[in-house]
């Protein structure tokens, strides 16, 4: 990996993660208004259902690719990196296969399961459709976390976040705007270009894996992790992953089948529109998931509690507005996706909420995970997923999109104390939640007031939100830099081109 600046890492996942989330968001935008709420619903199911598993076939080797490349990196050795990479790659590679071949061959049963009796046949034929993807989707996952390792920060960036939903933003838009096509046909074109951007990242690591592999004779036995060590620490992370994956589609697919296609699209909307709104947290466990790995291999806990506090702190002042401006100007947000998915601007609300408080708890999953204490996440997730599918069973039939934002906010309260619990009383990173307070103040006055005060004074229309935007933004800007210091952010003001100057 290159050697680059926390802050200009953190800078670049940031862009990267930012455009993904909009051309995210744009892909609802244009499914949810050429579909229709019942359309928007059926192509969310298939996304769903494709997600968990390319997801689970990863087998949580994100997290062990990260920790041992960092490990070997922070005692300045070489030759090993090849064999992490290949000790993900083999496994995924067979595993992900075996179960595209049981998915094709149980794919009308499977379709019977999924969806009603009326789309069975059709879901049937799109799992067989999806069955050449899924293994694309779990190894192009793998090689993008080692293209992160091995190529640094832009690279990975490039590659996940803006050139591959990009071109599924094109795919979809060209299908549901020239091709006529309904939720099944969308959903094709959005697994498209997943053979072409899989070569691309193939050719992106080759370089910098085969010079590793040319200096293998430099790494002993002593020094370098064994395929059992490897999988020793990803076993307790596969299973973690994939409960996290089905924490996070299983309400949708459970919507959709206790209560309507309807009532599943209105709900992925306003949870894609809120998850948009994880961009800072994702850039920042990019650019800082390394570091804080070889902190806790060097079992320096004062360094790691700084550098948590200073990037939550980060955390909070940039994806606060975003959630504050979905409370405040709620309508306006979902009036982009269809007229029919303003009804959820109340669920939205608890569901930003809950994203507010798991923003200001920080990096707790990344320093259990660096921390080598994936088990303890592993119990966590189960404990939330079993929460999650409990409360939408209980509560679904009886309050629809509401008691399944209810399940959210308490899952995610939940999943969030435990493992902050964990974080402070045991692996010894103090969270020190009295240092987040001033960070929280601007985003909730200028956002969250101001917002409220543009929707009672001139409505929820788009241009208003657009103006009333824009405007909020510039005083937040000029907020920040007044309160550079006392907010400790003269260092993200310097990385600005030009202004950064007089920061």
């Amino acid at each position: 990996m290159k050697s680059e600046g926390l802050a200009r890492s953190g800078l670049i996942s940031l862009f990267g993660s930012a455009f993904a989330a909009l051309a995210a968001l744009l892909l609802t935008a244009i499914v949810g208004n050429t579909l229709g709420a019942d359309g928007t619903g059926l192509f969310f199911q298939a996304m769903g259902v494709f997600t968990i598993l390319t997801q689970v076939l990863r087998l949580g080797t994100n997290s062990g690719i990260v920790r041992y490349i960092a490990e070997q990196r922070a005692f300045h050795r070489a030759g090993a990196e090849w064999r992490i990479v290949m000790f993900a790659v083999g496994p995924v590679a067979v595993i992900s296969g075996l179960v595209s071949l049981g998915v094709w061959l149980l794919a009308d049963a499977l379709g019977a399961w999924l969806a009603t009796p009326e789309d069975a046949a059709a879901m049937a034929d799109l799992l067989r459709a999806m069955v050449p993807y899924v293994v694309m989707g779990a190894l192009i996952g793998v090689l993008q976390i080692g293209a992160r390792m091995l190529r640094g920060v832009a690279a990975f960036t490039l590659l996940q976040s803006i050139l591959l939903p990009a071109s599924r933003l094109l795919t979809v838009l060209l299908a549901v705007s020239f091709a006529g096509v309904a939720a099944w046909g969308a959903f094709e074109a959005w697994l498209l270009p997943l053979p072409f951007w899989l070569i691309v990242t193939v050719a992106t690591i080759a370089m910098p894996f085969v010079r590793d592999f040319r200096r293998r004779g430099e790494s002993t036995r002593e020094t370098r992790p064994t395929f059992s060590g490897f999988w020793r620490f990803n076993a307790p992370r596969t299973v973690s992953s994939g409960l996290e994956t089905a924490l996070e589609w299983s309400d949708v697919l459970i919507i959709a089948a206790l209560a309507s296609p309807s009532s599943a699209g209105v709900y992925a909307v306003i949870t894609r529109a809120v998850r948009a709104g994880g961009v800072v947290d994702k850039a920042m466990r990019v650019a800082v998931s390394p570091t804080i790995s070889a902190l806790l291999a060097r079992e320096d806990y004062r360094e790691s509690t700084r550098l948590h506090t200073s990037v939550v702190r980060a955390m909070i002042l940039m994806n606060w507005p975003f959630y504050m401006l979905l409370v405040s100007m709620g309508p306006a947000v979902l009036g982009i996706f269809g007229a029919e998915f303003r009804s959820g601007w109340g669920p939205m609300v608890l569901l930003s909420l809950a994203m507010m408080f798991q923003t200001a708890c920080g990096m707790l999953q990344s320093i259990l995970l660096q921390g080598g204490k994936s088990t303890w996440q592993m119990y966590n997730k189960a404990i939330a997923l079993g929460l999650s599918i409990g409360g939408n069973l209980a509560l679904v039939p009886l309050l629809g999109v509401w008691g399944a934002a209810v399940t959210w906010m308490i899952v995610v309260v939940t999943d969030n104390l435990i493992a902050a619990v964990q974080v402070h009383h045991r692996m010894h990173v103090d969270l020190q939640p009295t240092r987040l307070i001033a960070p929280m103040l601007p985003p909730v006055l200028v956002f969250g007031g101001g917002g409220f005060l543009v929707t009672w004074w001139a409505g929820s229309s788009l241009i208003v939100l657009l103006l009333a935007g824009a405007a909020l933004c510039v005083v937040y800007a000029a907020v920040l830099w007044l309160l550079r210091r006392p907010l400790h952010v003269e260092t993200l003001w310097r990385r600005i081109p030009f202004i950064g100057r007089w920061a």
